[in-house]
């Protein structure tokens, strides 16, 4: 159900605004800025993405003193990270008082807009956040935070310079090259790849017969149609669901296990020991716990599955991975485990594949980038392809040199998106991580600037600051 704001929430959303910014000055901050400026370069830190981990990653800087920086997005203003695209699901999956990206002030968190806006009862009366509702509290958050940010601007390459890292970026068919001492790539659920096709259907049928759930959809174009779904994770059921809801003949939903998974194994690593020191795991403890975390996919919740399930025209085959997939005479034809089955069109929902070589910002260096596989050898009977293939990346995030000394600029690249999550636990992949992760990061960021600087730095200490009086201010007694 929707519900309409209040009638003075604009007004009520001003003085909120009008305390965020009293509490920041209370605080003296933002600070004035300290860093030298590098000749050669333009911008001290490149963020590409302006998603919700970017804005919080800009805020966190700017409140460090830090203002020679930039986001970056290909997408237009207000349509950054997956929420007005491909997150189909009617709520996040989150609880609604979970604490993300507002950096300990209490007046920049969701429920202080959402109450502000809407009201406290409201609020007490919400369950879980709507997407949409969401992405309405991040533009405020940009809003309220004020950040550099450039849309309709994607990078499609890196390259190590003399000055440091040379990111092209292209806007409107336009090329403009920035030069970064530091990258910070927010790039989110397939920053380190791609969507998994799996090979039976990006042989099997042509690329306007099927779509992934990284992709934006026309449902209503499925009105009448049959839809099969492959996988049986949350965002399979989001498809699958929206699909429904468009008034397709018939969605079937192909699980290749005996049962759906029913456990979200990631709840167990939600808590502040492990949340905030997952990290400081050594990496026998890493491997022993992703790969029980990725061995099934994360269940889908309740709502979701009901959201589905409360149509007569949706079918769910289990043990029926599928074997094939073809056209005939204009129809889609599937062999699965379980049978033999017909569409018209086909959503596939399998996950992610570990490619950066799919990516345009990292394909020029994608060979050089460490993976688990490359770092980690699990004793027997703990192989796990799944997370071998992940980045390997260090506990400031940045990514590491599969060989020593082959692209030793790789540490100026710090990695901040989910595919990280072997090596930093959920840091870079959860609204309620961004709490622990972003300082974390802030730290590494300044800390190498300020190393890097250190001559400045030194030099600066040592001279002599204004004096505090004046000699003639004073007359000492001689002795003489």
């Amino acid at each position: 159900m929707t519900i309409a704001p209040l009638p003075d929430a604009d007004k009520r959303l001003a003085a909120l605004k009008a305390r965020i910014y009293e509490a920041l000055e209370y605080l003296g901050e933002p600070p004035t800025h300290w860093m030298p400026r590098r000749e050669g370069t333009t911008h001290d830190i490149v963020i590409v993405g302006a998603g919700q981990a970017g804005l919080a990653i800009g805020f966190a800087l700017k409140r460090e003193g830090i203002d020679n920086f930039v986001l970056l997005d290909a997408r237009p203003a207000g349509q950054e990270g997956p929420w007005r695209r491909h997150a189909k699901m009617e709520t996040l999956r989150s609880p609604k008082d979970l604490v993300g990206p507002e950096q300990g002030i209490a007046e920049l968190t969701f429920r202080a807009w959402y109450e502000a806006s809407f009201g406290t009862k409201a609020y007490d009366q919400l369950g879980k956040i709507p997407t949409g509702q969401w992405m309405d509290y991040l533009l405020w958050y940009r809003d309220i935070a004020d950040l550099p940010i450039e849309n309709n601007a994607a990078v499609d390459r890196l390259e190590p310079v003399e000055a440091g890292l040379k990111v092209r970026v292209k806007r409107d068919g336009e090329i403009e090259n920035l030069i970064a001492r530091k990258v910070v790539l927010a790039t989110g659920m397939d920053g380190f790849g791609q969507a998994l096709i799996p090979e039976c259907v990006r042989a099997g049928l042509p690329e306007d017969r099927y779509a992934n759930c990284l992709e934006e959809v026309d449902f209503t174009a499925l009105k009448g149609r049959r839809v099969a779904v492959l996988g049986a994770a949350s965002s399979a059921f989001d498809y699958a669901a929206e699909a429904l809801e468009a008034d397709a003949t018939r969605v079937d939903l192909f699980c290749r296990g005996p049962a759906l998974a029913e456990h979200n194994r990631f709840k167990q690593i939600n808590y502040p020991g492990v949340s905030n020191h997952y990290v400081d795991l050594d990496d026998a403890d890493k491997w022993h716990v992703m790969t029980a975390l990725t061995s099934r996919a994360v269940a889908v919740i309740r709502p979701t599955l009901e959201r589905c399930t409360r149509h007569d025209n949706f079918h769910i085959h289990l043990n029926a991975g599928w074997r094939r997939a073809d056209i005939v005479d204009t129809e889609i034809r599937i062999e699965s485990e379980a049978g033999n089955h017909r569409a018209d069109f086909v959503i596939v929902g399998t996950g992610f594949d570990m490619a950066p070589e799919a990516r345009p910002e990292l394909a020029a260096f994608a060979n050089h980038i460490a993976r688990w596989r490359d770092r980690y050898t699990p004793p027997p009977g703990e192989d796990s392809h799944v997370v071998a293939a992940f980045p390997y990346i260090d506990s400031d995030f940045r990514l590491v040199e599969k060989t020593a000394g082959a692209a030793p600029y790789l540490s100026d690249i710090h990695f901040f998106a989910w595919a990280g999550s072997v090596s930093n636990g959920r840091y870079s992949s959860e609204v309620s991580s961004l709490r622990y992760g972003v300082p974390r990061l802030v730290r590494a960021l300044c800390r190498d600037l300020v190393r890097a600087d250190a001559e400045f730095h030194v030099a600066k200490i040592r001279t002599l600051p204004k004096p505090e009086f004046e000699r003639d201010e004073y007359k000492a007694e001689s002795d003489e």
